[in-house]
């Protein structure tokens, strides 16, 4: 491994999807050895069980992605892992420690500044995923078309064309169905205000995303790495900051990742509370610090 070239005090990184045609390997592995932490929160969907069962979808670079976790573990960083949908199997283990890697479905994280954040993958509250037939025929056919994409642009290549991604398309407006109106994002955010908590830090949308509502309530989601590329980072004095691994790749001492061709990621206040109410919207910014 590479000396790390970025140090924070926290991590948080969601929906790796490590086994499916999405998964942004290898700009996954050339990040994490750019980065040291003393806490690495892995917050769900580390691995796409949905898919990774089918021979052939596991490869070695998935493999080199948990040698890297758990090299951080052995080097001392302390690592949350909490459970999504995808690889919801590994739930049987909440609760569990194995030496610096605790297990649980939900963790509760304080910054360097006092503030205690809830952190949980987020899935609890998606009505859409507890049908689990109809989320796997949807990994499914997302899995279908990513392969499709690839083998389009593979000809568009050939052709001088600009590729295409009309798979990270489809799952983009299909996630922001989801998160507008299955009310997920405010029930986690109801959640960790029951709790006494000022905000939480989520995934399972794969819409990245730093907001302090109305009420000081923060809301985190740290995106995903089958489409943005992106992490969520907290400073030594409790600041967070959205990691765009696309703007900073270029820092990477490590042979050169595949480029990217996904959708550039933007800033999304997803909601903002009213009289008790919550409404959304988005901007075109593509980094937010809180």
């Amino acid at each position: 491994m590479t000396d790390p070239l970025f140090a924070y005090r926290s991590l948080f990184i969601s929906d790796l999807h490590l086994g499916s045609a999405g998964c942004m390997v290898d700009e996954l592995q050339a990040f994490l050895e750019s980065v040291d932490c003393e806490n690495l929160y892995i917050v769900g969907d580390l691995i796409d069980l949905y898919v990774v069962m089918k021979a052939g979808k596991w490869r070695q670079e998935h493999t080199e992605v948990v040698r890297s976790i758990l090299e951080k573990s052995k080097e001392g960083t302390r690592i949350f892992y909490t459970p999504g949908n995808h690889d919801a199997f590994l739930r049987r283990l909440n609760g569990s420690d194995f030496g610096n890697i605790r297990i649980d479905h939900q963790v509760v994280h304080e910054l360097a500044d006092g503030r205690r954040l809830l952190v949980i993958h987020g899935d609890q509250f998606d009505r859409s995923v507890k049908f689990v037939p109809l989320a796997w025929i949807a990994t499914w056919v997302y899995e279908g078309m990513t392969v499709l994409t690839g083998l389009v642009n593979a000809k568009r290549k050939q052709a001088g064309k600009e590729p295409t991604d009309f798979s990270g398309g489809m799952k983009k407006r299909l996630k922001k169905y989801v998160s507008r109106n299955s009310g997920a994002d405010e029930a986690l955010v109801n959640l960790a205000r029951s709790m006494g908590l000022q905000g939480v830090i989520c995934g399972h949308t794969h819409r990245p995303g730093i907001t302090l509502d109305e009420e000081g309530m923060l809301y985190v989601n740290t995106g995903d790495w089958v489409e943005h590329g992106t992490a969520v980072a907290e400073h030594d004095d409790g600041r967070l900051e959205l990691i765009v691994w696309n703007d900073v790749r270029h820092l990477y001492a490590g042979p050169p990742a595949t480029v990217l061709t996904r959708t550039p990621v933007k800033r999304r206040r997803l909601f903002r509370v009213r009289r008790g109410r919550i409404f959304g919207w988005s901007s075109n910014s593509t980094r937010r610090s809180a």
